[in-house]
């Protein structure tokens, strides 16, 4: 009897642990944060030598297998990019700029965004709205 007793507790403990997880649904924070960081690389990469950044998510096409996360979130339009503006220098990284990228969300309800230094950083939807937007 005990024995079954335990197997129960041990299967009702998978179960409702399975069910507790964060990165079914709307996925994790880090993950948002993974792609954002993985756009940013591939705007920098992208960023033309005068400053121009990318105009199109085709402009990504031959760099999707380096940073699969980052380019599907943009291709299924979970992250918005602001086209045409471009990355700091590799060198640049650091904290401010402007938002050159950002979750669907994030004028509404507020998310994750990414700004032309590099930074990621979780803003509600009134800083969204009054934080500069690159151009």
């Amino acid at each position: 009897m005990t024995r079954v007793l335990s197997n129960l507790v041990i299967g009702c403990v998978l179960v409702f642990g399975a069910g507790c997880s964060k990165t079914g649904g709307g996925g994790s924070g880090v993950a948002q944060e993974t792609s954002l960081q993985e756009i940013g690389d591939l705007i920098r990469a992208t960023t033309q030598s005068n400053g121009k950044g990318p105009a199109k998510v085709a402009d990504f096409d031959k760099l999707q297998s380096m940073y699969p996360s980052g380019y599907q979130a943009v291709k299924s339009g979970d992250v918005v990019v602001i086209w045409g503006a471009g990355m700091k220098g590799e060198g640049a990284k650091g904290s401010g700029g402007d938002v050159i990228a950002y979750e669907k969300d994030a004028p509404n309800s507020g998310g994750f965004v990414l700004l032309t230094s590099g930074e990621v950083k979780k803003m509600s939807a009134d800083e969204f709205k009054s934080a500069p937007k690159a151009k």
